[in-house]
């Protein structure tokens, strides 16, 4: 603790040092000598250095690239978010840093913005967004996207917006994914705080289907899956057309996790059984048997056995899940932990 301790006196001292702001607005009087904080240095430990803002903050960045000093940087990251806190104008600054700049200082801006109570501007979003669409550099346009993980919700235009900037052709893959992850996971963010699942699962279902490749696809369908909501209307039917469709196995594979929450089970298990027909790969064939358990438990029993019937590999999955239920077994989790997997496949998470 006394070492860092003194490190955030050392960076208190150097802040003072570094200060920009005019003679007349520096508060003369003495300073009384400083009090050690009780536990912590970091949440709001250099108020009385906040006369000299953004560019003292900055300066000592500066200062502490140049050493490579890592926990100087993460404590300055941690202070010039507190700084910037709830003015979007002082957000907005940072950015316009963080565009002109290049790593590791850029993305330190970035991540000290997407902690801020500014970044939920409309004036910062928008200049996030566009950062993220029109910079040349992708590690520019990833760090943008990052700092709007953040967001409580999307409005429409700002979703639509980026919907458009991940299904682009010319976009690289990377950039491509976040934008696929950003949108995720602002939408597990709304739906914990309203119950909001759509339209963002509809967008992302739309990088899905016009995506060439095959990991932002994958990855369209996962972001689906981390809120615990039910599925169902053109999102199930879509999902149904990637399942069937799709020339990935791991992307037809993550359609099936996704599709097993979908609210109409029988629906679900109806596409299932239409899809094994006709799936030739083992391993996505495994994915829809385990899956069809995970959506509706022993009634999927009377499906898994026409699957054992039309490929023998199955039969004992039948076998298995069967005798579990008839342990008594309820819950997917403990029946797919005590059942052995008889397939060498990737991915046979429940």
């Amino acid at each position: 603790m006394h070492s860092s301790i003194t490190r955030c006196w050392r960076l208190g001292a150097l802040l003072a040092a570094l200060g920009t702001t005019s003679a007349s607005a520096v508060d003369e009087r003495p300073i009384a000598e400083p009090r050690l904080p009780r536990l912590t240095c970091y949440a709001g430990y250099l108020k009385r250095e906040a006369l000299h803002g953004l560019e003292g903050v900055r300066a000592a960045i500066h200062q502490a690239i140049a050493q490579n000093d890592q926990a100087a940087l993460l404590f300055l990251e941690q202070r010039l978010a507190e700084v910037i806190g709830e003015d979007p104008r002082a957000a907005l600054q940072v950015v316009e840093w963080a565009h002109a700049t290049p790593d590791p200082e850029m993305s330190l801006y970035l991540r000290a913005v997407r902690e801020t109570e500014a970044v939920r501007a409309p004036a910062v979003v928008d200049r996030l967004a566009t950062l993220a669409e029109s910079h040349q550099d992708p590690g520019h346009q990833a760090s943008a996207l990052m700092a709007l993980e953040t967001q409580h919700r999307f409005e429409p235009p700002m979703l639509e917006r980026l919907t458009t900037l991940a299904r682009k052709d010319t976009l690289a893959t990377g950039v491509a994914m976040h934008t696929v992850r950003t949108i995720g996971r602002v939408m597990d963010n709304d739906f914990q705080r309203t119950g909001r699942f759509e339209p963002y699962m509809g967008k992302l279902l739309e990088v899905a289907l016009d995506s060439t490749e095959p990991d932002v696809r994958a990855l369209a369908i996962e972001m689906g899956t981390y809120p615990d909501a039910r599925i169902e209307g053109q999102s199930l039917q879509q999902l149904a057309k990637l399942q069937r469709e799709d020339p990935d196995p791991d992307v037809r594979e993550m359609a099936a996790l996704a599709m097993s929450s979908g609210r109409d089970t029988q629906r679900v298990l109806d596409s299932f059984g239409e899809s094994f027909l006709q799936e030739k790969n083992e391993c996505v064939r495994w994915a829809i048997v385990r899956y069809a358990v995970r959506a509706a438990g022993t009634r999927a029993l009377p499906l898994l056995k026409d699957f054992a019937r039309q490929d023998a590999r199955f039969r004992q999955d039948y076998a298995d899940f069967k005798a579990l239920y008839d342990a008594g077994q309820v819950d997917f989790d403990r029946v797919f932990s005590g059942k052995a997997n008889h397939h060498r496949c990737g991915g046979s998470e429940g």
